[in-house]
């Protein structure tokens, strides 16, 4: 019996059955999150990806590369001066291509992982550990580490595919395995780490488009190590405990949900503020001396009443225009002077960054 069958005969405990129902109560919203970022989705996708670049290399403890010229590998795709660089260009490469495969859902396996291994660090530099694994370690005869290796990603894919158990336990259970059987013979954590990412993606925990994994990872490897040396220490005799690494994902991914919402309303009150600074220019430079709400929806058609009302309120307690009338068909009137600086030069003259 190996550590996927031990599921089927697992009770969840009652906190992280809690972190799981609130966990699935945000992937249900999943929809209404893409709907509010779909304007932005290009850019902030592209910034997760420089941003998941930037913080794996914090986790490979390169150090040997300033911050500023980080930014430029990663932002402005400099040309690498050297390997450690390189190292930099060829993580960019993986999280592209994670995410490009997430999207279609493609499974993986031992030599898909190594691929990724050698994109970083060079080819051939890394290849299968050729460690067996002795009879001591629940199996009837010995089985080199990499045959168990594939073995447990066949697992990983069969018990998800056929929805066996909840596929963030499926991954917790990877990872450690992957931690614990180090199959390649070098780069095995940032391996484990970007295959749990992975696992993230086509587990359809959609946050990681939009909030950087690899950044909260970063903020809690400390934390998810410990756990995950405290569960394997009877690792060859017997079983993972899995526990206090599921429970540190969850709140990994309520971390990214509580960013994915603020990252929302940060947007929606830019794009406010955009849109009242464009309607207020339109009403200094492009409105006659007497105007209506209907001269400005000619200009802005898709804004609501009630912004085109706060603008013109607002307007008017700073004194710049009054009202000549009640009700929706009510004539305004322009009460600053035609050299005003702001008739000029529009609505954010003057303004303080």
């Amino acid at each position: 019996m190996d550590n996927f069958e031990v599921l089927n005969h697992y009770s969840i405990p009652s906190d992280i059955l809690m972190d799981m129902l609130s966990t699935y109560k945000l992937l249900g919203k999943s929809e209404e999150y893409k709907n509010h970022l779909l304007e932005q989705e290009v850019y902030i996708k592209n910034e997760i990806l420089e941003k998941n670049t930037f913080y794996a290399v914090k986790l490979l403890k390169i150090d040997t590369i300033s911050d500023n010229r980080l930014r430029l590998l990663i932002a402005k795709n400099s040309l690498p001066k050297n390997k450690q660089e390189e190292v930099v260009i060829g993580l960019k490469k993986v999280f592209a291509r994670l995410h490009n495969n997430a999207k279609r859902h493609l499974s993986f396996n031992g030599s898909d992982i190594l691929d990724n291994l050698n994109t970083i660090f060079g080819k051939r530099s890394t290849t299968f550990s050729k460690d067996v694994l002795s009879r001591t370690d629940r199996r009837s005869k010995p089985i080199s580490v990499r045959l168990s290796f594939e073995r447990i990603l066949e697992n990983y894919h069969l018990y998800r595919l056929e929805n066996k158990f909840e596929p963030i336990f499926l991954s917790v259970i990877t990872f450690m395995e992957m931690i614990n059987l180090q199959p390649y013979s070098d780069n095995n954590e940032i391996a484990s780490v970007l295959c749990l990412y992975y696992m993230m993606l086509i587990s359809e925990v959609n946050v990681f488009e939009y909030v950087s994994f690899m950044e909260l990872y970063f903020e809690l490897q400390k934390d998810i190590e410990e756990a995950v040396a405290k569960g394997s220490i009877n690792y060859v005799t017997n079983y993972l405990q899995t526990s206090d690494t599921v429970r540190l994902v969850f709140r990994l991914i309520d971390k990214a949900y509580n960013q994915l919402e603020l990252l929302i309303k940060n947007l929606y009150f830019a794009k406010r503020a955009y849109k009242s600074d464009v309607i207020e220019e339109t009403i200094y430079k492009k409105m006659p001396k007497y105007f209506t709400k209907d001269d400005i929806r000619r200009f802005h058609p898709d804004a609501s009443d009630s912004t085109i009302n706060r603008i013109l309120f607002k307007l008017r307690d700073e004194q710049i225009i009054m009202p000549l009338g009640k009700g929706r068909s009510a004539r305004w009137m322009k009460i600053i002077n035609d050299d005003d600086p702001r008739i000029i030069f529009g609505a954010n003259y003057g303004k303080q960054d």
